[in-house]
């Protein structure tokens, strides 16, 4: 018998993947935050050698050996995690049957369905445009679009070629877009990708979309692709110019890859097949899907073609060769047919066998019936066609077909349109469909590339998705361009008759058919026969039933990324606006069959109405009732926990009997079973609502609920991932593992309950045992009955959870003993039972039991096993177990449900799903939970009483699909009517080289120069040449000015795709000013201008002026000793010469808020852009020291806005008294107020929605201001409702966010915004972050500069942007870095941010510090660096200080903590928070706040009157607050840094509200006792006031003197 004890682990799965990724993090130096369990290890950049010598490490640390290439075999953290610590899985039981043998020659094997395609072509980027193009009879060929071939205008030979000849043809709108992203796919990577590979990506996911597959479904599986392309111009366009060459384009490039692509993403393990026959690439690629599919090489194939017209050197040569129309069109069997034009094209189609299409209940679209390839051979030259060989291959494509080429209604040809290929090719189809062909019925003939013009490797393709559309709508499309036949042809004798306008499809012998063929230049011929799918000619199947038939469905929409989720809930809901509630379940069957990504979430919804609500409560990223939704995965799959007795109720499974058929027959199966063993039926007791269960019919029915449930879940496509029994639960849990049949599982329920029922009834009334669950650990039992006699007999039989024992004996003992503990105020609970399980009471029965059972077969387990039989044992797959005697010790031994419970959680799963008729293991699931850290666990059931049962189901489907499981939503519905909504939501963003290939000299960027009077420099050069307007600007300032770098830039417009741009450089003071010019005509427009810095001048502040000019003091006369070194610490003033009051007035407030200057309101009260308590101090405090005027009340502040302050402080800096000054806010007249109250009431209606959110980021802040500033009037937050505003309006706000973000914003996008978060969330992508990983680079390190870098940690809770004052008040050449905030212990903090402090001090001393708890993490950090290389020159602590007497730590402090907290929340926030103190108590502070993490991640804020901000800063700061409380100062003896203390004269009122003790601080905040080298800086002003103006003038003026005597000594 095979176990693992988890006790014998040296390390856990958890501990692996966590040292994995830290070894990743510092083998690569990427952002710990980067580093996942789930994405492919090689994507973070690791070499072949950094992976053997992973291999290596890992052998030292866990002692074991290990293949050099284990990281290949498992390639990311999590399996790999799985792998060292649990071993190699068996792979018996999942091996795959080997089938030596071809597939059936059944028809349906034979024949091959179409069950899903996608296209774009010219004029068509969608198969609806596709047919309506063919329809109606138009073309998609048009001139070369603007832009396209632009790379080549600065080769003279191309560019002279390009104007010689016609460049008509048909082109797509944008190959230069791709969704990266979604594909997972670096942007340097995309860019140095063909956009042929990137095409056939996107057409393949919209394929399987059509085919209503999900393509998660097929991944591992024998998937194959074969796809045609022929040209590589974008590559050759790469490989032209060395310069923009990237490795990455070995792969892009080459066409090898144009498959392999596919089948990496995809992760299909098919053949993978790129097909290059020229012309004929994509139907060859089709005709090779078919044979793979055939003889069983691939269960699936997807197969297609593509062609991209990226450069011009093919269509210059062909019109070199005179074989390009001059008139620019195809004029397919046209008598005046010249030649043809080339265009771009894609097209992909999803194949499977029909039996196997019939079996899935796929939708066929058409079946290809046969197909054949061969060669011209030596025809009469080597790009000539051979009519011989033509024939030939028809012959052998009907042949394979079994299909009369006489009775073919339609042949989609090659048709090229050239006065003597199309002769060729319609004698050829003469001689084998026109033979013995009657005259009326002639062989139809088209061409689609008399639409699309030849697309080459995309025109079999082209042609095959023709026909299919043809056979969707019955009708056949017209050949374009045919102006009457072609002389070189004899249609009557040939046959033939070529379409000329749309006609119904013939169906000359009952059915439709057609062929298409395509002939490649090099010979390769290939054609194809399609008919329609006729269901007679198969083995067909009644439709599948729904097994859950309700009104209700569950519709899932997912993404990789929660915003893809989102973007896909909102599509859906648009999608479902206006429609019937009767589509909403062919739309449900629809969602079935799309692809599940890993950030997932299920809406449950009866009608449409409810469907979009709950949509777009998605979309916006909220859950409430009926929508379940989860970012990522569970870890691990979900565990199944059978329990116990005590889960019957009286109409247990009676619903679900009557609307599943399904559960209803498995049921009675396992019913005939217990007639069988025991002679009585669960279905009568079911169906009979007069009969009630007793021990015996309640044991058996629930063990075969427990399997008949597990059955239909299973149906469902939901597996567990292991099990665990809870009592009788292990039998159940036994046939679910795979450890005992259905026959013996019940045979051992109805024998194990028989005898315990007989038992029972056998026993007097005084001599029945008794059971209850009782608040009492299960060791001091013994030792109370010692001490207890009267309490004799009483046992221990479930250990269900923490302090929760079931105990079982004599019923007086026991009914006592519930009387004892309920009288001390403990939990007790006498169960309703008349024996006592698990105890030495059934001792008795155990020998007629063995003998009942002795005939089981144990079978080797299919999962894993958490016994709570033997405890702390996990069975691993493959043992086998469940003999007689592990049976006996079940219903004998105490049942040890905590012990396989916490072996659950320790091995990584977070999902436990109790399968039984009413939940009752969930508490002390629960209870466990929480003592094992996992707060989080999603605990789930599968019935519950009083819930309806279908109802229930649908839920834990629901959550089990969020969570990661594989769940087959179709099942619900069964087969039926499908409505397809729209297809996934490309995230285009544009991806291409910046080669520039040339057949000769060419100028390089900025162009030609002219030197001008006034020191200026003019550059001309082609817009073709410059990839963007800031590389024009690089290149200008470097020609100029060699070493100047360019420090601004203010674009404003786009480059043009063609033309002349003029670059004029004007040198001034420090640099050199830049403009770039499009010229159109006579008229030039500015595109961008901005400023180049000379060399050694670093880029001006945004906030530079009087004041800001740093530390320029001259110290070089000075002495060493630091005594003697100056202290300047210059003032921050107001300079009334050099801006007015409004312009410092706007920086600081836009400074203290967060806004951008330009962003800021003028009008608006300050209130309501988002001032908080914080925020006004620091504005009153910098207003009064830069403006010198006396203080300001902060509630003037707060119902001002920018233009009252202007005015206030104008008045008071002309002279005025101050206590006029500070009532000089306008005052509101009578009426007025009337009206603003009305106006207050009317806002506390129903009318208004949300609450008041302030802006929380950049982005927000940018659309609260801009709304406001153009509306007049402020949003009441930015989740609230927006009012009604006019299109002009609209139009000039999202002009206003498109100019300020970079990102297209359009006035329908501004009317449809319901609040200000959708417009928030277009603008975020287009700001970037300052933050790199943990760093924040205030200030980067000057070329040249070896001063010490400066490290600012976050304060609580907070941000390291605060210590911007702080950056300009040090000397520009000072390299200053914020450090950002981390969740876990200080230490692991620390230990995450102790590379990046390696990294950016570059060899240099280094400055750590920090305000408040910043402070302390600076101190961690010098702690960890001790014995480094990195040299901790000085601790900068900004009043980071302990109260003299620290808070005791007791349940009584803990508890008035909490209290205050609860105080502050009401008071601050208006929010009622009643602390759990019975919680509390049990599980510590520490479980409270994970409690809380918990609640802020599965929380809509917004439902308690608060932003997700508020409540997420208020929890982080709380925590960073608990472990500066916690410190002991003495773990950091062994710094001997000096320290700078800077202290303020006293805490701030808010802290001691909610710290009392903080009230009294010991000068030297506690430090002296291990700090010998203290400096204490003695500030103004209490703890808020030492991050600005003025105090941190003070701290910048030491730090600046400490800085330099660190430089002096280095």
């Amino acid at each position: 018998m095979e176990q693992s004890q988890s006790s014998d682990q040296k390390m856990t799965v958890e501990q692996v993947r966590t040292w994995l990724r830290d070894w990743v993090v510092r083998t690569t130096g990427i952002p710990v935050e980067e580093v996942t369990d789930d994405k492919a290890m090689e994507t973070f950049g690791l070499s072949s050698r950094d992976v053997v010598v992973l291999s290596g490490e890992l052998e030292n640390l866990l002692d074991t050996s290990l293949d050099a290439t284990i990281a290949y075999e498992y390639p990311t953290i999590r399996s790999l995690a799985q792998r060292l610590v649990e071993g190699e899985p068996r792979r018996a039981h999942t091996q795959r049957e080997l089938n030596f043998s071809a597939v059936s020659d059944s028809p349906g094997s034979h024949d091959i369905a179409v069950v899903g395609m996608a296209a774009r072509y010219p004029g068509a980027e969608s198969l609806e445009d596709m047919w309506k193009l063919l329809v109606e009879g138009r073309d998609g060929i048009s001139d070369l679009p603007i832009g396209r071939w632009s790379e080549y205008a600065g080769d003279e030979v191309m560019s002279r070629k390009m104007e010689e000849f016609s460049t008509i043809g048909g082109y797509l709108s944008d190959i230069s877009s791709f969704d990266a992203e979604f594909f997972g796919l670096s942007p340097l990577e995309a860019a140095n990708m063909d956009p042929q590979q990137r095409i056939l990506l996107e057409l393949t996911w919209e394929a399987l979309e059509y085919a209503r597959i999900a393509p998660n479904t097929l991944r591992g599986e024998a998937v194959g692709v074969f796809m045609g392309s022929s040209n590589n111009d974008y590559g050759m366009m790469i490989a032209a110019d060395p310069a923009e060459a990237h490795p990455y384009a070995l792969t892009g490039t080459s066409s090898a890859i144009v498959a392999n692509r596919i089948n990496y993403a995809f992760d299909f393990r098919g053949p993978s097949v790129n097909v290059d026959t020229a012309c004929s690439s994509s139907l060859v690629a089709v005709h090779q899907a078919v044979r793979a599919l055939r003889n069983g090489e691939a269960d699936h194939a997807i197969a297609g073609g593509v062609n991209i017209l990226a450069s011009p050197f093919v269509t210059t040569a062909f019109a070199e060769l005179g074989v390009i129309s001059p008139t620019g069109k195809i004029h397919a069997f046209s008598d005046d047919a010249d030649g043809f034009v080339r265009s771009d094209g894609a097209g992909v189609v999803v194949l499977k066998r029909v039996d196997d299409a019939i079996r899935d209940g796929d939708n066929i679209i058409g079946v290809i019936k046969g197909s054949a390839v061969n060669s011209d051979g030596h025809s009469n030259g080597l790009t000539a066609p051979n009519p011989d060989a033509q024939v030939d291959v028809l012959q052998r494509a009907y042949v394979d077909a079994q299909v009369d080429p006489t009775t073919v209604d339609y042949v989609e040809a090659h048709g090229t349109g050239t006065i003597l290929g199309d002769p060729i090719e319609a004698t050829a189809l003469g001689a084998v469909l026109g033979y013995g062909r009657d005259a009326s019925t002639p062989t139809l003939l088209g061409s689609a590339k008399s639409n699309f013009g030849h697309t080459e490797s995309a025109a079999g393709i082209a042609g095959v998705i023709k026909v299919l559309l043809a056979l969707q709508n019955k009708t056949l499309p017209p050949t374009v361009n045919f102006a009457g036949p072609n002389r070189y042809i004899d249609f009557d004798a040939e046959r033939l008759e070529v379409v000329e306008d749309p006609r119904e499809w013939p169906e000359y012998n009952g059915h439709a058919v057609a062929g298409v063929s395509a002939f490649g230049f090099g010979g390769t011929n290939a054609h194809v026969v399609i008919s329609e799918y006729n269901a007679e000619d198969y083995e067909t199947r009644a439709p599948k039933a729904a097994l859950l038939p309700d009104q209700q469905v569950a519709l899932p929409v997912s993404g990789h990324l929660p915003s893809r989720r989102r973007q896909a809930a909102a599509d859906l809901a648009d999608f479902l606006e206006g429609r019937k509630d009767c589509d909403l379940t062919p739309v449900a069957r629809a969602l079935a069959g799309r692809n599940h990504g890993r950030s997932r979430a299920v809406v449950l919804a009866s009608t449409i109405e409810e469907a979009v609500k709950r949509l777009r409560q998605v979309a916006e990223g909220k859950v409430s009732v009926g929508i379940s939704a989860a970012d990522s995965p569970a870890a691990n799959g979900p565990v199944f926990v059978y329990s116990g007795f005590g889960s019957q109720h009286r109409l247990m499974i009676k619903e679900l009997c009557s609307i599943s058929p399904q559960f209803r027959e498995r049921i009675e199966e396992l019913d005939e079973m217990v007639k069988f063993e025991s002679g009585w039926s669960i279905m009568e007791l079911v169906l009979d609502d007069e009969q009630t269960y007793d021990t015996e019919t309640a044991q058996v029915a629930i063990t075969a609920i427990q399997i008949a449930l597990t059955d239909l879940l299973a149906s469902f496509g939901v597996k567990p991932a292991a099990v665990m029994g809870m009592s009788m639960g292990e039998i159940a849990a036994a046939y679910a593992a795979g450890g005992l049949s259905d026959r013996d599982t019940m045979l051992i329920a109805s024998h194990r309950s028989r005898l315990m029922g007989e038992g029972e009834k056998s026993l007097a009334e005084d001599q029945l045992g008794a059971m209850a669950v009782v608040e009492f650990a299960a060791a001091d039992l013994d030792k109370f009955i010692e001490e207890n006699p009267e309490y004799k007999g009483i046992e221990p039989a479930v250990y269900a959870g923490p302090g929760m024992t079931t105990v079982g004996g004599p019923r007086d003992a026991v009914v006592q003993f519930v009387e004892k503990l309920e009288s001390e105020d403990k939990f007790a609970r006498l169960l309703n039972v008349k024996g006592a399980g698990h105890t030495s009471a059934v001792e008795p029965l155990l020998g007629e039991l063995a003998g009942e059972i002795a005939g089981i077969e144990p079978l080797p387990l299919q999962i894993p096993l958490f016994s709570s039989v033997d405890q702390g044992v996990t069975y691993p797959v493959g043992a086998v177990v469940h003999d007689a005697d592990y049976m006996l010790r079940c219903t004998r031994q105490s049942v040890y449900f905590q012990d396989s419970t916490e072996a659950a959680f320790a091995a990584g799963h977070n999902t436990l799903v109790e399968i039984s008729p009413n939940p009752v293991a969930l508490m002390g699931m629960m209870n466990t939970a929480f003592t094992v850290g996992k707060p989080d666990a999603q605990l789930l059931f599968s019935l519950k009483r009083k819930v309806p049962e279908a109802e229930s189901l649908r839920d834990l489907l629901a959550k089990l699909y969020v969570n990661g499981a594989n769940v087959d939503f179709s099942a619900l519905y069964g087969e039926g009517e499908t409505i397809d909504p729209p297809h996934i939501t490309w995230k285009h963003q544009r991806f291409w080289t910046s080669a520039r290939p040339s057949s000769g000299a060419s100028l390089d960027l900025p162009g030609f120069r002219v030197n001008l009077p006034n020191n200026t420099v003019a550059f001309s050069t082609a817009a073709e040449l410059a990839p963007s307007a800031v590389a024009i600007m690089e290149a200008a300032a470097m020609a100029v000015t060699p070493g100047s770098s360019v420090d601004a830039v203010d674009e404003r417009d786009m480059l043009p795709p063609s033309g002349e741009i003029t670059t004029i450089v004007t040198r001034s003071l420090g640099g050199l000013s830049l403009s770039v010019y499009k010229i159109e005509g006579t008229t030039s427009t500015l595109v961008a201008e901005g400023f180049a810095a000379n060399p050694g001048f670093a880029a001006a502040s945004s906030f530079d002026g009087p004041g800001y000019d740093g530390f320029n003091t001259d110290y070089s006369d000075q002495p060493d000793p630091r005594s003697d070194l100056p202290l300047d610490i210059e003032a921050v003033r107001w300079d009334p010469a050099t801006e007015t009051v409004e312009e410092r007035m706007r920086a600081i407030v836009s400074e203290a808020m967060g806004y951008d200057v330009d962003d800021l309101p003028r009008e608006l009260p300050l209130i309501d852009l988002g001032l908080d308590s914080l925020m006004g101090m620091r504005i009153k405090n910098r207003i009064e020291n830069d403006f010198q005027i006396p203080p300001l009340q902060v509630q003037a502040l707060r119902d001002a806005s920018v233009a009252d302050v202007v005015i206030m402080v104008e008045n008071m800096v002309a002279g005025r008294s101050s206590e006029t000054l500070v009532d000089a806010t306008p005052q509101v007249p009578a009426e007025a107020a009337g009206e603003a109250q009305a106006a207050e009431s009317s806002a506390s209606g129903e009318d208004v929605q949300g609450v008041g959110v302030a802006p929380r980021d950049a982005s927000e802040r940018m659309v609260f201001g801009t709304w406001a500033g153009l509306t007049g009037a402020a949003a009441a937050g930015v989740t609230s409702k927006l009012p009604q505003i006019d299109v002009d309006t609209a139009t000039a706000i999202a002009e206003r966010l498109t100019e300020r973000s970079g990102i297209e914003i359009s006035t329908e996008q501004v009317l449809a915004a319901e609040t200000l978060e959708p417009l928030s969330d277009l603008v975020r992508e287009g700001l970037e972050t300052e933050v790199q990983g943990n760093i924040r680079v205030l200030r980067g390190r000057a070329e040249g500069s070896t001063k010490p870098a400066v490290f600012m940690f976050h304060p609580a809770g907070g941000s390291s942007v605060v210590y911007q004052p702080l950056m300009r008040r040090l000397p520009e050449d000072v390299p200053v870095y914020g450090v950002e905030r981390l969740e876990g212990d200080l230490a692991d903090r620390a230990a995450a941010y102790v590379d990046d402090i390696k990294k950016y001090s570059d060899g240099f001393p280094v400055v750590l510090g920090g305000w408040s708890f910043g402070g302390a993490v600076a101190f961690e950090v010098a702690h960890q660096l001790v014995g480094s290389d990195v040299e901790v020159a000085t601790v900068a602590l900004l009043d980071t200080v302990q109260p003299s007497n620290p808070a005791p730590d007791t349940a009584e402090e803990t508890r008035a903590r909490w209290t205050r907290y609860a105080d502050f929340a009401k008071k601050t926030y208006g929010l009622d928070f009643e602390v759990p103190f019975e919680i509390l108590d049990t599980i510590g502070e520490d479980g409270m706040l994970s409690m809380m993490t918990d609640f802020l991640a599965n929380t809509d804020a917004s439902e308690h009157g608060l932003s997700a901000g508020v409540l997420e800063h208020q929890r982080a700061s709380f925590v960073d607050n608990r472990i500066l409380a916690k410190l002991n100062f003495a773990d950091w003896a062994n710094v001997e840094a000096p320290v700078i203390l800077f202290r303020a004269e006293r805490m701030h009122d808010g802290a001691i509200e909610l710290e009392p003790n903080y009230a009294k601080i010991d000068q030297d905040g506690g430090w002296s006792g291990i700090v010998n080298d203290l400096e204490i800086v003695q500030l103004n002003g209490d703890h808020l006031a030492v991050v600005d103006e003025p105090e941190i003038g003070t701290v910048g003026a030491h730090l600046s003197r400490r800085i330099d005597e660190i430089s002096r000594k280095n």
